[in-house]
């Protein structure tokens, strides 16, 4: 199963959570033989996600706890169709559309994910809706 730290993202989501717990925006992803770890920052070592997004992509992943985002997070970045469980869902439509996809879109913005964008944009609106 997955595990995340929560740190501020200021990249969901979706998360999620994702999920990340420094200014760092690490994220720690262990799936079988599959990890990843990553600080979102561009190719010259800038961060890319504006500091206006830090709070509100903080916010954000306080109502997702680490086995909801890690639920979401290997649905969407990963491919795994796993269920999901009504809990989650229900954190997820708590935390709201918005949050959902800023989340996600602020991942899809890291080198490792944008060559898969629609993928992923197309596993998180599946994701939703599936919950909503």
């Amino acid at each position: 199963m997955a595990s995340f730290c929560k740190v501020s993202i200021i990249a969901f989501v979706i998360a999620s959570g994702v999920f990340f717990s420094s200014p760092t925006h690490a994220i720690r992803i262990d799936e079988e033989d599959f990890s990843l770890a990553f600080e979102p920052s561009s190719d010259n070592g800038e961060d890319i996600i504006p500091i206006e997004l830090h709070h509100y992509l903080d916010e954000c992943l306080k109502k997702i706890d680490d086995e909801c985002g890690g639920i979401f997070f290997t649905r969407i970045f990963i491919g795994k169709e796993n269920g999901i469980p009504t809990s989650c869902c229900q954190k997820l439509l708590d935390m709201g559309e918005e949050c959902h996809y800023t989340i996600t879109e602020s991942i899809i913005s890291r080198p490792e994910f944008r060559a898969n964008a629609i993928l992923h944009e197309t596993r998180a609106v599946d994701t939703w809706n599936i919950c909503s």
